[in-house]
């Protein structure tokens, strides 16, 4: 499948799984989480969605609430495959797979790292 072909659909799909997961999935397992990336294999038969959980504490996600957020939405793969395909006409809908974004997380972290160099640097 073309390149732009396969962003085009990422994109679009990205939008459509962050309002079905927010807003029709009524899971009390899965907390409020926002689908960071879609990364499509080159033949469109598999697209690995990235999570990230939405918290007022951004500095520290519990790895328990992420795992069971994880399973959560992979038990309902066949339901959010079902209403996605009603959203996008495609030929064959994408084996769905559920990852953890860390991007955040390890963002953060190497801002404290930073931080904590430069406080080590500075003359006393």
């Amino acid at each position: 499948m073309d390149a732009i072909r396969i962003q085009r659909i990422q994109s679009v799909m990205k939008d459509e799984l962050n309002v079905l997961i927010n807003r029709d999935l009524k899971d009390p397992r899965i907390p409020s989480v926002t689908v960071t990336k879609v990364e499509m294999t080159r033949d469109a038969k598999q697209a690995t969605v990235f999570i990230s959980i939405l918290s007022l504490d951004q500095t520290a996600t519990d790895p328990e609430l992420m795992e069971h957020c994880l399973d959560s939405l992979t038990r309902a793969k066949g339901h959010i495959k079902r209403t996605l395909s009603k959203a996008i006409q495609l030929r064959f809908m994408p084996e769905l797979l559920f990852r953890e974004d860390k991007g955040l997380e390890n963002t953060l972290r190497v801002h404290e790292l930073l931080k904590q160099i430069s406080e080590e640097k500075k003359p006393t």
